[in-house]
């Protein structure tokens, strides 16, 4: 069962990091800041996953509420990150 989680979590990871990329490279007006804000939130989001992941692969003793919790926060600094994203974007739009 980790194998199969360890894989979808590099999955969600290197969709993070095209998301980032593919947000970098966006010139013009498109490549807004927020875009990249948002790109990282989603790296995050990935990277949160794989982190819950290995806690509990490397630190067996962990108890699993606080890896959830730890999960947790992590995906809510994710969501923080793109709806900032998001709000940059919509006031940048307006303007």
């Amino acid at each position: 069962m980790e194998v199969i989680s360890i894989i979808i979590d590099i999955v969600l990871i290197i969709c993070g990091v095209l998301a980032t990329w593919y947000a970098w490279n966006i010139g013009g007006s498109i490549g807004h800041s927020s875009l990249k804000l948002m790109a990282g939130g989603f790296l995050v989001l990935g990277i949160a996953h794989f982190t819950e992941t290995l806690a509990f692969l490397i630190i067996p003793e962990l108890p699993f509420e606080a890896g959830e919790i730890i999960h947790r926060i992590i995906v809510l600094v994710s969501f923080i990150m793109i709806l900032i994203g998001y709000q940059r974007l919509a006031k940048f739009v307006k303007a």
